[in-house]
């Protein structure tokens, strides 16, 4: 009778391993993407900045900077603001539909924005965007910045840093943050380099410091964002092997302790590659939040197409982020997913 016993536990076991090994494994990152529509009428939003508030600040808990990006149209990368209070759901702010700014150019091709950033100062209790101003005629770049403190109006441009020779200094995909009175930015300067500098008011910036920065992987450091949590502080970026190739990378993660000497960059979400998904093609500029321990990830996507769109993963281990199959369109499954990530967060306090 014991041995029978044990024939059948052993049988069970091998069946169930059996099981495990045949069933596939999720071969998505996000299987659909954000329900993101610009002002410009299309969902292909790109280059997200995600800021998280422990309490609603002016209605919502989550905002997010993006910039349009349909089929690389650069005439329409420009600054938008979309809000949420689950993380899933994401709408205009108080139905306020327009880009935060648009240059005045009729070659957008040479003349375009890009790389918007937001980021909240909690000792004047506003929240500011900056964006990259590209001009390929004249050869310069500006950093402008705007700020609300009520999240509808927003001030003038002005001026956070200029390089009046792009070739020489740029400021690629800043990663601004606001840290007990001083504001800190990462960002990829000429030569493919990660350059940090400090500043009291986002304008007057000290002469940046070099970061020696390493990937696992022979790549050149690209599109980035920076957050301070309990670690002190951790970086996603996305590499690049070779110029042609920069819709073709996978994300990587960094962290460190001063914001200076990071860890080697490791891979944490690549393409859908030879599958049928929205983001076949490459991973681009990602943003993420952290939450009572638990990572909300919302990835650029690029498909084989060249169209664009904003991804969500999540999870408690940045290098084992859970794939998500919801349908953002449909308001039942976005409930069911933003009700899963609560009780995940919940379950940390």
């Amino acid at each position: 009778m014991k041995r029978i016993f044990k024939k059948i536990i052993i049988c069970t076991l091998l069946f169930g391993l059996a099981l495990y090994c045949f069933i596939p494994g999720k071969d998505y990152n996000s299987r659909y993407k954000l329900n993101i529509v610009s002002s410009y009428g299309d969902d292909e939003a790109y280059h997200p900045k995600i800021l998280s508030f422990d309490e609603k600040w002016n209605g919502y808990k989550y905002w997010m900077s993006y910039t349009p990006y349909p089929s690389g149209d650069a005439a329409k990368e420009n600054p938008h603001i979309v809000v949420s209070n689950d993380l899933v759901t994401w709408s205009k702010v108080f139905d306020v539909d327009r880009p935060l700014n648009s240059p005045e150019s009729d070659i957008p091709s040479l003349r375009y924005n890009s790389d918007s950033h937001i980021v909240y100062n909690n000792t004047l209790d506003r929240l500011e965007i900056y964006w990259r101003y590209v001009d390929d005629i004249n050869k310069d770049m500006y950093l402008y910045r705007m700020y609300t403190e009520d999240g509808i109006n927003w001030s003038e441009k002005e001026v956070s840093a200029y390089s009046p020779v792009r070739r020489n200094v740029d400021y690629v995909s800043p990663a601004i943050i606001y840290e007990n009175g001083t504001y800190k930015m990462w960002y990829v300067d000429q030569n493919l380099t990660i350059k940090y500098t400090t500043s009291p008011d986002g304008i007057n910036w000290e002469n940046p410091l070099l970061i020696d920065f390493k990937f696992v992987d022979d790549v050149h450091a690209w599109h980035l964002d920076v957050i301070n949590s309990d670690l002190g502080y951790e970086m996603i970026i996305v590499g690049f092997d070779e110029v042609e190739n920069r819709n073709n990378m996978n994300l990587y993660y960094s962290k460190s302790e001063d914001g200076i000497s990071w860890t080697k960059a490791d891979i944490i979400l690549s393409p859908t590659s030879n599958t049928g998904y929205w983001d076949n093609r490459g991973i681009y500029r990602s943003s993420f939040v952290k939450i009572n321990g638990v990572y909300l990830l919302y990835y650029g996507g690029t498909s084989e197409d060249l169209h664009h769109g904003i991804g969500l993963v999540y999870g408690k281990n940045i290098y084992k982020l859970k794939p998500t199959n919801t349908n953002f369109n449909n308001k039942d499954e976005r409930d069911i997913l933003a009700k899963r990530i609560r009780k995940l967060i919940n379950e940390n306090n």
